[in-house]
């Protein structure tokens, strides 16, 4: 069977990630988010490098090991969000992208595919993290979300979970909420309670 397709998502992913960076301002930057390792600064400069390395990955350039994310001015951000996605859409546009083979800074090969579907969930839960963060969810693309979820279920195996520590690479699947919408189902498969406070 042939892998899935999502390149098109993953495109679209990095504007809706610029749409909501886009209309944050500076107040909150310092507010947390459902990420427990960044506040809304650290996780914009996050979300950022994770567009530029699924660019990279894509022209076959192994990312820099670690998690070590550039500052990036909010006014900046997304512009480099959409810079990075005319990037990624050159370096996965061949054909033989999704089949080719690539080698991790921690020693795994992935399939094209499951990198595509790793950046797209990515960067579509940590649209949602600064969406819930700041008061945006109103405006994340509901076309998003249930292709970010499969995705993520192709990519993340049940190892992944709390493998380098508490939380990383990701926590545990959290139930999600009654009536939940696909966003707060991708975010309760990524380990966070969609509809939990977040302490200021």
């Amino acid at each position: 069977m042939a892998d899935p397709d999502r390149r098109s998502t993953l495109l679209a992913s990095y504007e809706n990630a610029a749409v909501i960076v886009s209309a944050i301002d500076c107040e909150r930057l310092g507010h947390p988010t459902p990420c427990p390792k960044y506040d809304v600064a650290g996780l914009i400069d996050h979300l950022v490098e994770a567009g530029h390395r699924a660019a990279a990955l894509g022209r076959g350039q192994a990312p820099p090991p670690g998690d070590e994310s550039s500052h990036v001015e909010l006014s900046d951000a997304p512009a480099q969000l959409r810079r990075a996605a005319k990037e990624a859409a050159e370096a996965w546009g061949n054909e033989t992208a999704l089949s080719s083979r690539f080698t991790m800074p921690w020693g795994e090969e992935y399939s094209g595919a499951t990198l595509v579907d790793m950046y797209l969930a990515e960067l579509a839960t940590h649209a949602w993290d600064l969406a819930r963060a700041t008061g945006q969810l109103d405006r994340l693309d509901p076309s998003l979300a249930l292709p970010a979820l499969d995705g993520a279920r192709a990519m993340i195996k049940p190892q992944y979970r709390n493998m380098v520590e508490l939380g990383a690479p990701f926590a545990a699947e959290v139930a999600p909420p009654p009536g939940a919408d696909d966003w707060e189902r991708l975010a309760a498969f990524m380990g966070r309670d969609p509809r939990a406070s977040l302490g200021r």
